[in-house]
């Protein structure tokens, strides 16, 4: 499996402990608050939540992934999911899930035999497939965002 994490965050501002130096938001709840003096407007909010689902609905396509699974289903955010533990989604209702996960109306995985999207704290997201995804890669990087090899933290993925 080729995993991946993909953010908004410049590896070359990380220490070397590969902690981000910089001053950034990292949730929904920081629009209308400064970051090294610029605001953060929903607009711009929606475009990079927007770069993120692109990228990972790309990378799933590319390396031919039909469905996904819903795993470790939480509810912290008082919104109701439309979702349940368990259910297989198709590639093509995620984005609703995504755009909900980012928002923090609640958190899953979605998880594969063979590939994964893990949207973690700080908006940081992990992919898993099957096969590498230069195409996604370049489009992830064209939208402003970064691509390093990376192991999700979110527990074991074999098991869907």
């Amino acid at each position: 499996m080729f995993e991946y994490r993909i953010t908004k965050y410049d590896p070359q501002f990380r220490d070397t402990r590969g902690a981000y130096t910089r001053d950034e938001w990292t949730a929904v709840s920081d629009v209308g608050q400064f970051f090294d003096g610029e605001l953060l407007t929903t607009a711009e909010y929606h475009r990079v939540a927007n770069a993120y689902i692109a990228s990972a609905l790309s990378f799933c396509r590319e390396a031919g992934v039909e469905s996904l699974t819903v795993r470790g289903l939480e509810n912290h955010g008082g919104v109701s999911p439309t979702i349940s533990e368990g259910a297989v989604i198709p590639l093509e209702q995620v984005q609703p899930i995504l755009t909900d996960v980012l928002r923090e109306h609640y958190w899953c995985k979605l998880e594969g035999l063979d590939s994964f999207i893990h949207v973690g704290y700080d908006f940081y997201m992990y992919l898993g497939t099957p096969s590498e995804c230069p195409t996604s890669i370049q489009l992830a990087g064209s939208l402003g965002l970064f691509v390093e090899s990376f192991h999700s933290p979110y527990g074991d993925t074999d098991a869907a």
